[in-house]
């Protein structure tokens, strides 16, 4: 997912109305396509059974019941440095969790015992019964977790059990990791994807990335380096699964000599949770690519608008991630968010007084959704994300006070919101020295 927010130019071609997004300004990258827009692709195709034979299926498949034992696969909040995934596992039945850190030079996972926290939240405990860490999980769809204390990043993961089909074409939305630079513009994207009829093979197209507008709205946008679809195949064992695949990508506008494979692991849940994680090993160092790795967090395209006034006044609790790429240093606070009546398309929440999400919510942020992008269901570019002002991880050139008086910095930013028989929502921002906010939230 290749997209360079920080160098050169601004290379623009102009979008059609009828096929494309609301205009916006697309990322700047050093990977260029040279192929223009294919039209956008039905969720599903029409079909009809002959006789007494069965529907076809249509989009994503009914999800099972969610087991005891539940594992997934994803990345961490710097994931730009990761080069294979995390592995996490939830068991219920004894009340223990596992994970491997690709970062940590070790194979052997950690391991230790859960306990549930109020508020939806699980405890990780080490092997001497000592808090080491935070989860929240939809059992059998996806978690996010927060292996250690607020300094640490956290790590946002899908459960893919098996190979399935899905019906038709199916878009998703996703933001892209944290970890990233970029200047007060939010990074987001939508990909497509189609199975055979057992899911053992899939085919992605129509991958696309942009940026969120800073205060104007462009005619024009720059597209990804993918000349085309690219196909996927799905593996399974012990209970996970992931679809790899290896799509070609230029760079420097095409050149023969700068087409490279990109090895993509991609895990997909029933429900429409959607992780990616590509690979630039094979880059040449010459190209300039500065990442190794980028990965997505995203969710399907609900299958119709959405209603703000439902999206805002549920229930959320979740994590907000602050990077600050420069000085290496994190911050992954719990939050809550909802809950409450809202003024427009501003959801209202905060963090929790000492990490205790049996208290009330401290309320001193702030969601606005904007306008719902009427041809991408669920998707939120023009949103806005309101914290408070610290003068280190959330930090802005004016801060301005709130009706409490308190000091605040709003960022550009853009929310993809999943409809997964409960709302998750992921939220991307930047502030003006490039660093990201990740706000990822489970409906309760």
């Amino acid at each position: 997912m290749q997209s360079d927010l920080w160098a050169g130019n601004k290379l623009f071609i102009h979008y059609s109305k009828e096929f494309m997004m609301e205009i916006f300004r697309a990322i700047k990258r050093a990977l260029r396509c040279n192929l223009g827009w294919v039209s956008t692709l039905g969720m599903s195709a029409m079909l009809t059974a002959c006789g007494g034979s069965k529907p076809p299926l249509a989009g994503l498949p009914t999800p099972a019941p969610a087991g005891l034992v539940n594992s997934y696969v994803g990345g961490q909040g710097n994931s730009p440095s990761e080069q294979s995934a995390w592995s996490v596992t939830i068991n219920h039945s004894n009340s223990s969790y596992s994970y491997t850190n690709p970062n940590s030079g070790s194979t052997v996972p950690t391991t230790g015992a859960l306990s549930n926290l109020t508020g939806g939240f699980l405890v990780l405990l080490d092997q001497n019964g000592y808090q080491n860490g935070l989860a929240l999980e939809i059992p059998g769809e996806a978690i996010i977790l927060r292996p250690g204390d607020s300094t640490v990043a956290p790590v946002f993961a899908v459960q893919q059990a098996s190979c399935f089909a899905i019906g038709g074409n199916v878009k998703f939305l996703f933001n892209f990791s944290p970890g990233l630079t970029g200047t007060n513009e939010a990074g987001f994207g939508r990909i497509y994807a189609s199975t055979n009829s057992d899911g053992s093979l899939w085919q992605f197209n129509n991958q696309t990335e942009y940026v969120a507008p800073d205060g104007s709205v462009p005619s024009d946008a720059d597209f990804p380096g993918y000349p085309s679809g690219y196909s996927g195949t799905c593996s399974a064992s012990n209970g996970a699964a992931a679809v790899t695949s290896a799509p070609l990508a230029y760079f420097n506008n095409g050149v023969a000599t700068s087409t490279y494979t990109l090895p993509t692991e991609s895990v997909i849940s029933p429900a429409g949770f959607f992780f990616e994680n590509q690979s630039y090993v094979n880059v040449a160092t010459t190209v300039g690519w500065n990442y190794p790795a980028i990965s997505a967090w995203g969710v399907s395209e609900p299958s119709a608008p959405l209603t703000i006034g439902s999206v805002a006044t549920a229930n959320y609790v979740g994590f907000l991630f602050e990077a600050s790429v420069d000085s290496s240093t994190y911050r992954t606070r719990l939050v809550g968010f909802g809950n409450a009546p809202i003024s427009g398309t501003v959801m209202t929440g905060g963090t929790f007084p000492n990490e205790d999400p049996s208290q009330p919510v401290t309320v001193n942020m702030s969601v606005t959704f904007g306008t719902e992008d009427p041809l991408n269901n669920g998707l939120y570019y023009l949103a806005k994300l309101t914290i408070p002002y610290d003068g280190d991880q959330s930090n802005c050139a004016t801060p301005i006070p709130n009706q409490t008086g308190t000091l605040t910095c709003t960022y550009n930013a853009v929310a993809t919101v999943g409809s997964i028989g409960q709302y998750a929502i992921v939220l991307s921002a930047f502030d003006a020295s490039g660093d990201q906010k990740t706000l990822v939230l489970f409906q309760q």
